[in-house]
């Protein structure tokens, strides 16, 4: 009976360790960052062609957790420094063109998506990792000379997340 009782005690104990890592992790959770956002183009139609390079201002709000993302500039802020992961999918409606969209960090074009269509309505879809600072942003641009396709049914989205803070 006393060696049940002394089992007891130790199951005991080390629950409320447990119980106290979870509450812990729980703290750490909430104080984590939560930023995430989906955006789709427009309602519009065909964007462009333009004859310069334009930011595309993403102005549908699907998701805009922590509000980093702003549709009025097309620019993804980050609020705070770490690993994101950004991805968007493109569609235009015209036939024997070239298309391309570019993804900027900064001032720094780092992803370059083209494709030439032959047919009308085909997509264009990237993605990948960019470590950020705090304050640094990401946007979208359509070149001069590519149009994209947007209307309800959200066709063109740009999308990202934090993965996890540095």
């Amino acid at each position: 009976m006393e060696k049940l009782e002394q089992e007891n005690t130790d199951m005991m104990a080390r629950l409320k360790i447990c119980e106290n890592e979870v509450e812990e992790l729980k703290r750490q959770n909430a104080d984590q960052p939560k930023v995430a956002f989906s955006f789709g183009l427009t309602d519009n139609g065909q964007i462009g062609p333009f004859n310069t390079d334009i930011t595309l201002k993403f102005s549908k709000v699907i998701t805009n957790i922590g509000q980093a993302y702003s549709p009025s500039t097309g620019l993804f802020t980050a609020p705070v420094r770490g690993a994101y992961y950004f991805s968007f999918t493109t569609l235009d409606g015209r036939s024997n063109v070239y298309r391309r969209v570019y993804l900027y960090h900064n001032d720094k074009r780092v992803l370059f998506s083209y494709n030439y269509s032959a047919n009308v309505y085909e997509s264009v879809s990237n993605s990948l990792v960019l470590q950020l600072e705090k304050g640094d942003v990401v946007y979208m641009v359509l070149p001069g000379g590519c149009s994209v396709y947007d209307d309800a049914d959200d066709f063109t989205t740009f999308n990202g997340f934090l993965l996890f803070p540095l």
